[in-house]
């Protein structure tokens, strides 16, 4: 099975288990944690996310931001350090 994620350019393939080919650990691209079990996988760059992480929706309503619906983005919009949340003013 094959889907075509927003978050990556090329196709990622299921994998019911994470690849033992090599000593390397798989990390998710989305959360960053080591890749332990469902995952999706692109074959041509070795781009990996985690079932939780592919399954979750690229928007959604959230009770702090009513008027709108907030996007998941693939990378930051601006450099390190260069966002500010809105609601706690803290960086990013």
């Amino acid at each position: 099975m094959e889907i075509q994620h927003f978050s990556h350019n090329h196709p990622l393939v299921y994998n019911e288990e994470p690849s033992h080919e090599s000593n390397k650990k798989a990390h998710c691209y989305g959360c960053g944690e080591v890749v332990s079990g469902t995952s999706f996988s692109c074959a041509d760059c070795g781009f990996y996310l985690d079932k939780k992480c592919a399954e979750t929706p690229s928007e959604m309503k959230h009770p702090f931001h009513r008027n709108h619906s907030l996007k998941l983005l693939a990378s930051k919009p601006y450099g390190e350090g260069m966002s500010i949340c809105d609601f706690c003013s803290k960086k990013l």
